[in-house]
């Protein structure tokens, strides 16, 4: 029994250990999340979808969402190209809900979206 525990506990040791290394995600600062807090697009039509949409987990550290504008959140999400985060945005994708709760969003503007949530800035909405 007593060995049991202690091959339990080292196992233990090795799951925690190995949680610390480099695919650890990066926490924003208090001046990142400030910023995610206050961006908006320029454009007021996808500012309205943004701030009625988007913002209740993209701007909330901690909601398991990319905070916006945090490029460290973003990063490996965007290695899978624009097309495929798009497709996650509208068919919905874990724990993001079917075109993000944004029933009026086209998929330029769910492009558009994205865009400015990875880069926190405009991206092209013609």
């Amino acid at each position: 029994m007593t060995r049991a525990l202690f091959s339990l506990s080292w196992l233990a040791a090795a799951l925690c250990l190995s949680a610390c290394g480099s695919d650890a995600p990066a926490v924003p600062d208090a001046a990142a999340v400030q910023r995610a807090e206050s961006l908006r697009p320029t454009n007021a039509a996808l500012a309205a979808q943004y701030e009625r949409a988007c913002m209740t987990c993209h701007a909330v550290p901690g909601s398991g969402a990319p905070l916006t504008g945090f490029t460290e959140h973003w990063k490996p999400r965007m290695k899978q190209g624009m097309d495929t985060l798009v497709h996650h945005a509208i068919d919905g994708y874990q724990a993001m809900p079917a075109r993000g709760l944004c029933a009026d969003c086209t998929e330029q503007d769910m492009r558009a979206l994205v865009g400015f949530m990875a880069n926190g800035k405009d991206i092209s909405h013609d």
